[in-house]
């Protein structure tokens, strides 16, 4: 982080050793890109979401659609996105976490999946809104890490640690150098990420707002992507969640996106 503005950690959080640190962080990397083989059953997920963007100027617009996985934490997701008025056509998405991601994406429109080249990963999910599936899979927690410091992010024991760009997002854009991420001591869940250009202001920032008990299980209710030059924010919120089911293993592969998993309406217990 070195020339980087200081992250907005205050007050005080217990320094780990360099030790405790990379464990720390392995076991992170551990769930979020975890294959569970399709052999552990009654762990899927279904989650009902709005994306609600927020310009600094304008009209505020918004999209809502469904994320589904194995389990929490799972490597494999995918984004079914709905069909409005004006885009009659729906899009779903395949996303593939760890170091080197890939990202599938199926419309309705053209009736084909296509794998997204890398510079894609980079692109807003929905046009005009800040979120691109590399916000989504956040691979740069398996990118080379360094421990930074401890401290409270929210109020919260948190600690925090800088990643370095790799060489397939150096060609790719080299205008992203560096994203510092601050983990939660207790949920291991990212309280705060700053990523990072040539500036020494972070370009982008992801807050993680709120997080919802839904059964055994603490899901994520509502965070925030702030873009500093458009000043504008997109905030991500959950408002169903299901879980605990059996998804068919197909419907979470490429040729699978075309078919349309099926979750009853009273599985979903509502975030409000």
């Amino acid at each position: 982080m070195s020339g980087k503005k200081s992250f907005p950690a205050r007050g005080f959080a217990k320094i780990l050793t360099e030790n405790e640190a990379a464990i720390r962080l392995g076991s992170y990397r551990s769930f979020i890109g975890r294959d569970l083989n399709n052999t552990n059953f009654h762990q899927a997920y279904a989650f009902r979401f709005r994306l609600r963007h927020m310009p600094r100027r304008g009209d505020e617009f918004s999209r809502t659609g469904t994320l589904y996985g194995f389990a929490l934490g799972h490597g494999l997701s995918r984004i079914d996105l709905d069909s409005t008025e004006t885009e009659p056509h729906s899009r779903n998405f395949l996303l593939q976490n760890g170091l080197t991601p890939r990202v599938w994406v199926y419309s309705s429109h053209s009736r084909k999946t296509r794998l997204l080249e890398k510079e894609e990963l980079f692109n807003p999910l929905i046009f005009g809104m800040n979120q691109s599936p590399f916000d989504l899979l956040m691979p740069f927690v398996f990118w080379n890490a360094k421990y930074v410091k401890s401290g409270k992010v929210a109020g919260r024991p948190s600690h925090l640690y800088s990643f370095t760009s790799p060489q397939w997002v150096e060609s790719t854009r080299p205008d992203l150098t560096t994203v510092v991420m601050a983990l939660d001591d207790n949920y291991e869940a990212p309280l705060r990420i700053e990523t990072f250009g040539q500036s020494n202001v972070a370009e982008r920032t992801f807050i993680l707002n709120s997080l919802k008990k839904v059964s055994d299980h603490w899901i994520v209710k509502s965070l925030d992507y702030k873009d500093r030059q458009t000043r504008s924010n997109t905030r991500f919120e959950v408002t169903a969640a299901a879980l605990n089911l059996d998804l068919d293993p197909t419907l979470l592969t490429a040729a699978g996106l075309k078919s349309q998993p099926v979750v009853p309406n009273e599985a979903f217990v509502s975030t409000k």
